[in-house]
């Protein structure tokens, strides 16, 4: 089993982190619910303090909340946990018996708000759905941009024109964007500002069961 995939002849690439970077269709009415059921709850909690810098982060419990929104939400994230956990298996993934624990939170980051470098230890996914992004000021070219670090630490070392050694990848937010990937791959989010609520659902996805088709051995 193995992720290296063939480019050309005699070249692969190696030492792959998966990313899932997906825009969801037809997003809106489910993001308006969503965005006013965490702001009723914002309003109702003090929140934790975990990385977030200013902002509010729920309790981790937003997927057991009992709207039909989150009943949509649930299956957005169960397809993008589905699909990613299957990349290994090239034929017939649909065969790989999978199963897995998920909890989410929801995030509110107004202006100055961030979140600080950190990974989430002892989790195999990181999901992330953006709700809202207000709206942003200009002249910050990095405006409550998700960055991804690279994970090869001497990769900075070895930096080369037209590849991406030692390079962070940045993702702009937009409403009904879900991004997934390996938990321990570090990450933060940039300062945002502007107006309004940049409003992100974060998951933590525990897989508990993964058996392979004998033909994937």
């Amino acid at each position: 089993m193995s992720l290296d995939v063939a480019i050309g002849q005699d070249i692969r690439l190696a030492f792959n982190v998966p990313l899932l970077i997906q825009a969801i269709p037809n997003a809106e009415a489910t993001n308006a619910g969503l965005r006013r059921l965490i702001l009723e709850r914002e309003r109702r909690s003090a929140g934790l303090r975990i990385s977030n810098a200013g902002g509010w982060h729920s309790e981790e419990t937003l997927l057991d909340w009992p709207e039909p929104e989150v009943a949509t939400l649930r299956g957005w994230i169960d397809s993008a946990v589905q699909r990613i956990s299957r990349l290994p298996v090239r034929q017939n993934p649909e065969a790989v018996r999978l199963a897995y624990r998920a909890a989410a939170w929801a995030n509110v980051n107004r202006s100055g708000n961030y979140n600080t470098p950190h990974v989430h230890a002892g989790i195999h996914w990181a999901v992330v759905y953006y709700v809202a992004v207000g709206e942003a000021e200009p002249g910050y070219p990095q405006n409550g941009q998700l960055e991804l670090r690279d994970p090869r630490p001497a990769a900075v070392y070895g930096r080369l024109p037209g590849f991406m050694f030692g390079r962070a990848i940045t993702i702009d937010p937009k409403p009904g964007l879900m991004v997934a990937f390996p938990a321990w791959l570090e990450h933060w989010v940039h300062p945002f500002h502007g107006s309004g609520e940049r409003i992100s659902i974060a998951a933590n996805v525990e897989i508990t069961r993964y058996e392979m088709p004998p033909s994937a051995r």
